[in-house]
């Protein structure tokens, strides 16, 4: 057997993604928050001479608290759908940028017990009161029913009250405290409790008869049929929209929780808000972020004569680290490109949500879908959505919120956060002697049009903390 050894030579041609050095720097700027860029650039300020914070660049104080609504923002701070410039930052005290998630001296519990003084209860009554209000959603709704809280209040604290007592406390202490539509234990009830306290006796009466008299054409944004209805001319009816746009449909939202979570202070990379004309406008938060230039003294340094062999290491140096610095410097504004091109394609795509605040209302969404709107890889896009927060009128959310896969409901795709809202309440309102097992839930949820797997409907379930029938 012959066992010599043979070399021999092969061209074989592959391909092979070699990342520049400005993208490798923007990919890790864009991963940053608002607050991690801030110690990025500080960092980067003190390693290269020749990278300068432009003086004067911190917004005045004036500037810095600008109202975000009621005012006339430039028209490049205008979110607009047919819009394709993007808008410019504005900058603000790096206090005024940041937003607490979650209340750290008041929560909202607290907030509405506070009231309690105000109304003549009896210490039976008090606590009751305080029951119903601990058993509302962060949101301010109330989704359990009465008949199930007097279960609770029976068993948990030996305390009897009859539906008609628990309706009657409800309607007169609970939904007539601050802010206007807690209690409600609809989306209707709670926008018609914030109208019936306007001041304004015609807009209220229109208000009133929009949500009780055409509620389904609102809901289905039916405006024509309900301005013939309502005998509006167009004017009167563009006013009353306005009117609908200034109710909160989240009235908890604004006031911390309703539980006792260890709150936790987040900046929003991202402000949304609703102007007087229900135009959305978005703003990319930069706090207190210096503008960035290159030192004036780096051509002068970079012409200055080469003679000695250490002359030209100094300039080769130099230009090394003015090339370092306006790299950074392209990052930075390439992020913020990236940054608000992200932004507004996922208003574009959740745009119900934002004008509503509406959950329910989010439609599945993925980053294939974004990517494909800004023309951005998926990759640039996850990284975006990583550790960023946004600041709407109805709360503070992490932009991976915004994602969520479909599911089918009556053969159309919804967001699976439909689905996880409609298993909440149906475990919410069950018969708590005889819960239900992940069968008759999925049953139930059939019953509503969701067609889901009882595999599926178990994952949820773990999702949402809600521990399964024999344990509930």
């Amino acid at each position: 057997m012959d066992n010599t050894l043979s070399q021999t030579t092969r061209q074989v041609q592959t391909q092979q993604q070699v990342l520049s050095p400005q993208q490798i720097m923007l990919s890790s700027l864009t991963e940053l928050p608002v607050e991690g860029l801030r110690d990025r650039i500080q960092q980067e300020l003190e390693e290269n001479q020749w990278l300068e914070a432009k003086e004067g660049s911190k917004a005045s104080e004036e500037e810095a608290q600008q109202p975000q609504q009621g005012d006339n923002p430039s028209p490049e701070d205008a979110y607009d759908d047919s819009d394709d410039n993007l808008p410019r930052a504005q900058r603000g005290s790096r206090e005024q940028s940041q937003r607490e998630l979650k209340d750290t001296t008041e929560t909202f519990y607290d907030h509405l017990t506070r009231q309690l003084v105000e109304y003549d209860l009896t210490p039976r009554q008090k606590e009751i009161a305080c029951y119903l209000i601990g058993s509302l959603e962060d949101d301010g709704m109330l989704r359990t029913p009465l008949r199930q809280i007097a279960d609770e209040l029976d068993i948990y604290q030996n305390v009897q009250a009859s539906e008609e007592e628990l309706e009657t406390l409800l309607t007169s202490v609970v939904e007539q405290m601050e802010p206007a539509g807690v209690g409600a234990r609809s989306l209707q009830e709670c926008l018609t409790l914030q109208a019936s306290r306007l001041s304004d006796g015609q807009r209220r009466e229109q208000l009133l008869c929009l949500f009780t008299e055409h509620w389904e054409d609102f809901c289905h944004t039916r405006w024509q049929r309900i301005q013939t209805a309502m005998r509006l001319d167009s004017d009167e009816m563009e006013s009353l929209l306005r009117s609908v746009r200034r109710l909160n449909p989240r009235p908890g939202g604004s006031i911390g929780t309703t539980n006792t979570q260890e709150s936790r202070t987040v900046t929003p990379d991202f402000i949304v808000t609703l102007d007087e004309q229900g135009r959305l406008r978005l703003r990319l938060n930069e706090g207190d972020l210096p503008t960035l230039t290159l030192s004036p003294d780096a051509e002068m340094s970079l012409s200055m004569p080469v003679v000695t062999k250490e002359d030209r290491e100094a300039v080769r140096y130099i230009r090394d680290q003015v090339a370092s610095a306006q790299l950074f410097i392209n990052a930075i504004e390439q992020r913020r490109r990236s940054m608000l091109l992200t932004m507004k394609a996922i208003i574009r795509l959740q745009r119900p949500f934002f004008t509503t605040g509406d959950e329910l209302r989010l439609r599945p969404m993925r980053l294939e879908d974004v990517a494909a709107l800004t023309k951005l890889s998926t990759s640039t896009t996850s990284r975006v959505a990583n550790s960023k927060y946004v600041e709407t009128p109805y709360g503070t959310y992490p932009l991976r919120w915004f994602f969520t896969s479909a599911a089918l409901k009556d053969g159309d795709e919804v967001s699976v956060r439909n689905i996880l809202t409609a298993l909440k309440d149906i475990v919410a309102s069950e018969d708590k002697r005889h819960p239900l097992t992940d069968e008759k839930l999925q049953e139930a949820l059939r019953r509503k049009g969701y067609t889901v797997a009882r595999r599926t409907v178990a994952k949820y379930r773990a999702k949402l903390g809600i521990p399964e029938s024999r344990l509930r």
